[in-house]
């Protein structure tokens, strides 16, 4: 029986050693499978021309598409609209794929003139005449907002302006303007009755001065995303209520705008006490420090939730201080047009 088993144990050991080879190339033939499965994604590719790059950036990025932008200017055709596109539409192709995508240039390039401190009339007529190169385009006008004048400002005057002055844009966009009262009759019926329903519709940084201009408190009740990229940052409502002014703002979160502009913060008040918001930044132009208050002395409870909605350029820094308690809170914005 002995030397039966001596016999039978050399091919054991050889249909062993057989057995576990087999399995470890077949444990290594499907880690190689999924590994390339996984490595080699497959995706479909989207058709994409005619359409605004604005409007697909998004989705691509979701795809792990790597775009590359080239620009070509047709003026007929609107500005942003992709005209061809690298990959068909409908091909498979693995994430992580580059695509290359001519999107026009429709609008002449311009650079924002500063118009604070102008007269309106004298305001507009910058905005209609504002080089591009070696010629002159027209910049349309978003929207005025009056306010009351604060100090010696006179009246009919452009206090404030977005976007800033100095930003590298297109001749399409739009500039919003804050200009103080006029003494014509339709401006001072507009100042006296129905001036808050007149803060619907434009920027929150513009409808927030009116209300501080009036010193009067608000809260940013709620931020809501709008339906068209056009609305971010204005006000979708304001309500004057006993204890101030109750808005409803629009906003892109950072992932679904593609420029910095319009920005928004939440926190929660540790102690009760009277808070000002302070907003910090560089003038490009002269170099010196701009601070300008975005709320003013407000008291505000022990964890009470506010928003902060306001318009930057650049590096900008965002300060609430209570009157008492000090600092609360510090924001940091970082990155340009």
């Amino acid at each position: 029986m002995k030397e039966k088993f001596l016999k039978i144990l050399p091919y054991s050991g050889y249909v062993l050693f057989v057995s576990l080879g087999l399995l470890v190339f077949f444990v290594a033939a499907f880690l190689v499978v999924v590994v390339r499965t996984k490595d080699e994604q497959k995706i479909t590719m989207p058709s994409v021309v005619g359409k605004n790059y604005v409007e697909v950036h998004n989705e691509l990025q979701r795809l792990q598409l790597k775009v590359r932008l080239e620009t070509m200017r047709i003026p007929e055709k609107t500005d942003g609209i992709i005209l061809t596109q690298s990959i068909d539409a409908g091909k498979e192709v693995e994430a992580g794929s580059k695509i290359y995508l001519t999107v026009n240039i429709g609008f002449d390039r311009v650079t924002i003139p500063d118009l604070k401190g102008q007269d309106l009339k004298r305001a507009k007529a910058i905005l209609e005449k504002v080089l591009s190169g070696e010629v002159y385009v027209p910049l349309p006008i978003g929207g005025i907002t009056y306010v009351p004048s604060v100090g010696d400002e006179p009246p009919d005057t452009v206090v404030d302006q977005i976007p800033l002055p100095g930003k590298e844009t297109h001749s399409g966009e739009k500039i919003y303007l804050l200009v103080t009262e006029g003494t014509n009759e339709k401006k001072a019926s507009q100042s006296n009755s129905d001036w808050d329903k007149e803060l619907i519709g434009v920027p929150t940084p513009f409808a927030i001065d009116a209300l501080q201009r009036r010193k009067m408190p608000y809260l940013i009740k709620e931020v809501k995303k709008p339906d068209t990229r056009e609305k971010n940052g204005s006000v979708e409502n304001l309500k004057i209520t006993p204890k101030g002014a109750e808005i409803t703002s629009f906003h892109l979160s950072p992932e679904e705008k593609l420029k910095y502009d319009y920005e928004s913060v939440r926190y929660q008040i540790d102690d009760k006490d009277s808070y000002s918001a302070i907003l910090s930044y560089t003038d490009e132009k002269t170099g010196n420090e701009v601070k300008r208050e975005i709320m003013t002395s407000q008291t505000l409870d022990e964890d009470q939730t506010i928003h902060l909605v306001f318009y930057r350029a650049g590096k900008t820094k965002l300060t609430l201080v209570g009157q008492n308690t000090g600092e609360a809170k510090v924001w940091n914005f970082k990155g340009y047009y």
